[in-house]
C-alpha cells in the first residue's frame, strides 16, 4: 500500500507538472500555475476545462474593465466610474497586487472648472497601437448623470510611451454625435489606414453605433445608430454561472439593453459584438473610413457571420487572422479563423488551407479555453505569443442582481495563456 501511495503521489505531481508544460508564455512577474488556487465563486475545475491552464498575472481589489500591455510587459488596467468614484481610473501594475495611477495621479480626476478634454472622467479601456502609443477611451459620462456625456469629455487620448507617456493629442467626440446617450466603450487603432490612421469605437448605448475618427484631421462620423446590427435583442435574458440575468432597479425587473460593445480589427474589417445578444458582425474598414458614404450604404456593407453562442464583452485579434471573443455565459474565450490559410478542416465543402478570407457562411466559432476562473472576461490583449485578459464578474454587479445587491467578490483576477501569435497590426 505504501508503494502504491508513493506511486500515486508521484503520478499526481507529474500530472501537475505536465499541466505547466503546455507551450508556455515567457516569464511574467507573479505568474505561475499555482496562482489559480483561489477564486471567489469557483475553482479552475468547476466546469469541464477546455484548453491549457491559465496563469494568473495580477489581482485587483476592484473590478477592472480594461486591460493593455506595452512592449516592456507592463500591465495597464482601467477602473471606470460608471456607478461611482474609484481611486484611480487607469493604473499600471507594479507587482502581483500593487498598482499606481497612470500616467499620473493628477489626470485621474477632472475638477470643477477644468477643461474636460484634459483629464479623465470615465475611462473604459486602454489600447496599445502599432506605434507604441497608448490610447485611453473616455466615455465622458459622469456617474451623477448617466444619460449624457459631458461635451468635450467624451474622447480618445493618445500617450506616447516612448517619451515617458506624454500626451500627444486628444480627439474629442463632437457634441452633435453625443445625442441619444452615446456611450463610447472600446477603441481600436489602424495606424496605416488613410494618411495618418483611423480610430474605430463602439457605442454601447441602447441605440448603439460604430464611430470612426480620422486621426489626420480629427473629423468624426457615427454609423449604424439605431439599427439591429448594433442593438440588443429585445427582452434579452442571458445566463451566468447557471443563473438567468435580468436588469434590476430595486425589485423592478427589466432587460439588459447594452448595444455594440467589444471591437477588434482583423483582416481588413472592423468586428464588433452586441453585448446583450449572441451576435457579432463585421464591416470593411475602408467602408467605415469613407465618410462620403450614406448610412444605408454602410449598413448594406455589414456582414453577419452567424450567432456565436454567448453574450460577449471583449474582442481582440492576432497576426494570424484569428479573432478572439470573450464568452461570458460560457466562462470561456472563443475564437474564429478569418483567413482561409489557417483553417484546418473542411467546412461546407471548402477544404482546409488555401488563400483569401474565410467566407461568412464558413465561420466556425470554437472554444479556446473554458475555466471556472473566467468570471466574465472583459478586455483582452496579446503580447509575446500570449493572450492576456481581465475578469470582473459583471453579472454579479448591482444592476444585474435583484434588489441591487452587489454579489461580486474580489480579488478580481487577470490571466494569460499561450496562443503562439502576436497582436494584429
Amino acid at each position: 500500500m505504501m508503494l502504491l501511495g508513493t506511486l500515486l503521489t508521484l503520478l499526481t505531481a507529474a500530472t501537475a507538472a505536465q499541466d505547466c508544460l503546455f507551450p508556455v508564455c515567457p516569464p511574467y512577474q507573479g505568474a505561475s500555475c499555482e496562482d489559480n488556487s483561489t477564486v471567489p465563486y469557483s475553482s479552475p475545475d468547476s466546469f469541464t476545462i477546455i484548453g491549457p491552464p491559465l496563469q494568473a498575472v495580477h489581482q485587483s481589489v476592484q473590478p477592472p474593465t480594461g486591460l493593455a500591455l506595452d512592449n516592456a510587459k507592463n500591465l495597464y488596467l482601467t477602473y471606470p466610474r460608471n456607478t461611482g468614484l474609484t481611486p484611480s481610473q487607469v493604473t499600471i501594475a507594479k507587482s502581483f497586487t500593487d498598482e499606481e495611477p497612470w500616467p499620473n495621479a493628477d489626470i485621474q480626476n477632472c475638477t470643477a472648472g477644468q477643461d474636460p478634454s484634459t483629464c479623465f472622467i470615465n475611462v473604459q479601456n486602454v489600447v496599445l497601437d502599432s506605434q507604441n502609443v497608448m490610447w485611453a477611451i473616455d466615455s465622458g459620462i459622469n456617474y451623477t448623470n448617466p444619460n449624457m456625456a459631458i461635451p468635450g469629455g467624451a474622447k480618445i487620448m493618445a500617450f506616447n510611451l516612448s517619451t515617458n507617456a506624454s500626451l500627444i493629442r486628444t480627439y474629442t467626440i463632437p457634441t452633435a454625435l453625443l445625442a441619444n446617450g452615446t456611450n463610447a466603450n472600446d477603441v481600436r487603432i489602424n495606424n496605416t489606414l488613410g494618411t495618418g490612421g483611423f480610430a474605430f469605437l463602439t457605442d454601447e448605448s441602447k441605440g448603439g453605433g460604430i464611430l470612426a475618427c480620422n486621426l489626420t484631421d480629427g473629423t468624426w462620423t457615427k454609423r449604424l445608430y439605431n439599427t439591429s446590427v448594433v442593438m440588443a435583442d429585445p427582452g434579452y435574458v442571458g445566463s451566468y454561472d447557471g443563473q438567468p440575468v435580468y436588469s434590476w432597479n430595486g425589485t423592478t425587473k427589466s432587460f439588459i439593453n447594452t448595444g455594440s460593445d467589444g471591437i477588434a480589427l482583423q483582416s481588413g474589417n472592423v468586428y464588433w459584438g452586441v453585448l446583450a445578444s449572441r451576435r457579432f458582425y463585421y464591416v470593411p474598414q475602408s467602408v467605415m473610413a469613407d465618410f462620403s458614404l450614406s448610412d444605408q450604404e454602410v449598413l448594406n456593407a455589414v456582414v453577419f457571420p452567424g450567432q456565436l453562442g454567448s453574450e460577449q464583452a471583449g474582442l481582440t485579434a492576432d497576426d494570424k487572422g484569428r479573432l478572439y471573443i470573450t464568452g461570458s455565459e460560457q466562462n470561456a474565450i472563443y475564437y474564429v479563423d478569418t483567413l482561409q490559410q489557417y483553417v484546418n478542416e473542411t467546412v461546407n465543402g471548402t477544404p482546409p488551407g488555401g488563400s483569401g478570407l474565410v467566407e461568412p457562411d464558413n465561420y466556425v466559432v470554437k472554444t479556446l479555453v473554458r475555466s471556472g476562473l473566467i468570471q466574465h472576461a472583459d478586455s483582452a490583449a496579446i503580447l509575446d505569443g500570449c493572450l492576456y485578459f481581465c475578469t470582473n464578474q459583471l453579472e454579479y454587479s448591482p444592476s444585474r442582481q435583484y434588489n441591487n445587491t452587489d454579489k461580486r467578490k474580489g480579488p478580481f483576477g487577470s490571466y494569460r495563456l499561450y496562443i503562439g501569435a502576436g497582436p494584429a497590426v
